[in-house]
């Protein structure tokens, strides 16, 4: 590159940053392709835009009958951030360990399932997976492991269908809404809030709208400092293909039912319903201090999506005497791709499901 001013040459940080300027230019013009979610898998059984995956177990000697775990993922981003490439993936993790790993991926829904309640997603889509995987896998119980709204999914069913699930992992998941330490939290509860509103508005609410109000909970980060990381990391190749990665999982939303949105928020957010015992499904009370198997909570403690008092305070509630609490000093998404999450975390969490 030509690093002079009219004969002048520039100085030298002048030169070397419109230097990396033309890298990012470059690479925003002709980004390197990028794979996720490449851990082998067959879907086991499929409803509407809904997918039920089993995952391959390891190549090598034959080990004892693996324990199965259902990972039952939210419903505004893709699943595969729970699989993101080999070395930062939650699934592989889990296999290596010596599980009999399964995912939901509920799928991009269309008009056609813009009605979907939380009950059909709970005491329907839900249910019929557990029943696919206790009979693919031969087990009269499973284990749930249930990732932010999909561990409020987790909870709620242990509530209706008990004698189903053997162990429950609930990882960053908003059960417990009586937090002032998330934006999220505040602003439902702010005046003109009106979850009926946007729902009918929308019909499927869509990924923009919950985009909009993640990026503004740390928007410094999200419009500038990741993108001077990458500025300053453009020579990197492994961080460059994990930012690319990151950043179309972030991008790759997909939209909510508005009868389900509207449920999360005035049952959830706005009337903390689960805690209080309150919340019906199907005209069945779902009660914490019904849950008796054993819990386990998995924290990032600096996760400002879901605060740690949501998910542990709500596991304070229930009625296990078996309640043990996995923390690490990680964000709500760290907890899945963070490398020190898969070095620390997921080996233990791993065998907490195995004893």
């Amino acid at each position: 590159m030509d690093q002079t001013n009219g004969g002048a040459a520039w100085p030298e940080p002048i030169a070397e940053f419109y230097e990396r300027l033309a890298k990012a230019a470059k690479l925003a013009l002709d980004p390197p392709k990028v794979d996720v979610g490449m851990t082998p898998h067959r879907t086991i059984y499929e409803e509407g835009t809904m997918k039920l995956y089993r995952y391959d177990a390891p190549k090598g000697p034959e080990r004892k009958k693996r324990m199965p775990v259902l990972c039952v993922y939210a419903l505004i981003n893709k699943p595969y951030i729970l699989d993101l490439q080999p070395g930062r993936s939650v699934i592989e993790d889990l296999l290596n360990c010596g599980l009999d790993v399964y995912l939901i991926d509920w799928g991009t829904p269309t008009e056609v399932y813009k009605d979907l309640t939380v009950s059909d997603y709970v005491n329907g889509l839900l249910d019929r997976c557990v029943n696919k995987v206790i009979e693919v896998s031969g087990e009269k119980k499973i284990n749930l492991m249930g990732y932010c709204m999909g561990g409020t999914f987790s909870t709620m069913y242990v509530t209706q269908h008990p004698e189903k699930v053997k162990k429950m992992a609930l990882m960053a998941a908003p059960i417990s809404f009586d937090s002032k330490n998330s934006f999220l939290n505040v602003w439902a509860l702010a005046p003109g809030f009106d979850a009926k509103k946007i729902a009918e508005t929308f019909g499927l609410v869509p990924p923009d709208f919950f985009n909009s109000g993640f990026a503004l909970l740390d928007p410094l980060r999200t419009s500038y400092l990741k993108f001077k990381e990458l500025l300053f990391r453009l020579d990197d190749k492994e961080f460059v293909e994990n930012f690319l990665r990151m950043e179309m999982w972030t991008l790759d939303g997909i939209p909510m039912p508005g009868p389900t949105f509207r449920e999360i928020i005035e049952n959830g957010y706005q009337k903390d319903m689960l805690v209080k015992g309150t919340w019906t499904l199907d005209g069945k009370p779902m009660k914490l201090e019904d849950i008796t198997m054993p819990v386990a909570g998995i924290i990032g403690t600096f996760d400002n999506i879901v605060p740690p008092e949501c998910t542990w305070h709500a596991i304070e509630c229930m009625g296990s005497k078996d309640k043990t609490k996995f923390e690490l000093p990680s964000g709500h998404i760290g907890l899945a791709v963070g490398g020190r999450s898969h070095k620390e975390l997921w080996p233990r969490v791993a065998d907490w499901f195995l004893k």
